[in-house]
């Protein structure tokens, strides 16, 4: 039987499909469902049957996906826990279809991934065909050029990149994020007395920048207290000091973890008379969310993210199915009344 030269149509007799479906499915073109088309080319190769080009895919060398994104520990985790669980989720539902995902999670941290994206060029560049991380600054996106120059197919996530240097990005519109935080607070309390603290992340992240100057340009400069900073070390201290020192009747954080500060912040100073809206909604945000700490907090759909990336590369690698080069998610606006339906 191994021998036996394969006929088109004996494939769609054994699986059950028209003659075209099985055209489509074997040379990786549209209008066929993922199940279906798994359940053809499982066939087709469980037969050992050949036919034309695609008997050199089936017979492929097992595909490397590698995964390079800060360890989702410490204040990197209320971002990235969902970005690592989305993918996990796609590689566990996917088995043993030819494609093995490595796992690089970077002790960098997403300042410095750049230095963990460099040690995987310069140590396994022939060893991988797929590469899912994320570029949101000038000196990452200089590496992700380099992987692309070398054929490796890139996916980033929720990163501000030159789209051209990637086969896909998949992220949020963090100027659409910026709007929508700046009029939820100008529904709450335009009407209130004080300024907004806004805090407008890393300077250096350009995915901060955006946001945070979306956010801006809905006020005037007079309505505003701009602070930059990332994480506990860097804001806490003046935090609490315009807390004490400046009439402050909104809050707007443009990222997981400053959102994660500023809610212990006000928690310990017994701040509820101000509205608080934060981004990303991870489970160390229910007690917040419980006492009204937060009023709101904008979803960016982590876990989505990283299903969508690695869904997006595996289809690509295994059937040669383009997406387009740019996959913009939803935004959405969590509240104490549904935030369990959005926690990762």
């Amino acid at each position: 039987m191994k021998n036996k030269k394969v006929t088109i149509k004996e494939i769609a007799e054994r699986t059950g499909v028209s003659i075209g479906t099985v055209h489509r499915a074997i040379y990786g073109k549209e209008g066929v469902s993922e199940a279906t088309r798994k359940r053809i080319l499982d066939e087709v190769e469980k037969m050992d049957y050949h036919i034309d080009e695609a008997a050199s895919s089936l017979k492929r060398k097992i595909l490397n996906i590698a995964v390079v994104l800060p360890k989702a520990c410490g204040e990197e985790r209320f971002f990235l826990r969902g970005v690592w669980q989305g993918i996990r989720e796609v590689d566990a539902e996917l088995g043993s279809n030819k494609v093995h995902f490595q796992y690089i999670e970077s002790e960098y941290g997403l300042y410095c991934i750049a230095d963990q994206l460099r040690i995987l060029y310069d140590t396994m560049l022939d060893d991988i065909d797929g590469l899912i991380t994320i570029s949101d600054s000038d000196e990452c996106n200089e590496w992700i050029a380099r992987f692309h120059k070398q054929g490796i197919t890139v996916i980033l996530i929720a990163s501000n990149e030159r789209v051209e240097h990637c086969f896909c990005s998949v992220k949020v519109d963090h100027k659409k994020a910026g709007k929508l935080a700046a009029e939820f607070l100008k529904t709450t309390c335009h009407r209130n007395k004080g300024k907004i603290l806004v805090l407008t992340g890393d300077e250096k992240i350009l995915s901060n920048q955006n946001y945070a100057a979306s956010f801006t340009e809905q006020f005037g400069a007079e309505e505003l207290i701009k602070l930059k900073g990332f994480g506990k070390e860097e804001i806490y201290d003046k935090c609490r000091q315009l807390l004490l020192t400046e009439q402050i009747k909104a809050v707007f954080t443009c990222n997981a973890r400053n959102t994660y500060v500023l809610c212990q912040l006000l928690k310990e100073e017994g701040k509820k008379d101000l509205v608080f809206v934060g981004t990303d909604v991870f489970y160390e945000l229910e007690p917040f969310f419980e006492e009204n700490i937060l009023n709101a907090s904008i979803c960016q759909y982590t876990k989505d993210q990283g299903r969508r990336a690695a869904e997006i590369l595996y289809r690509y690698l295994v059937t040669g199915s383009r997406e387009k080069n740019k996959e913009v998610l939803p935004i959405g606006l969590v509240m104490k009344s549904n935030y369990e339906y959005y926690i990762c």
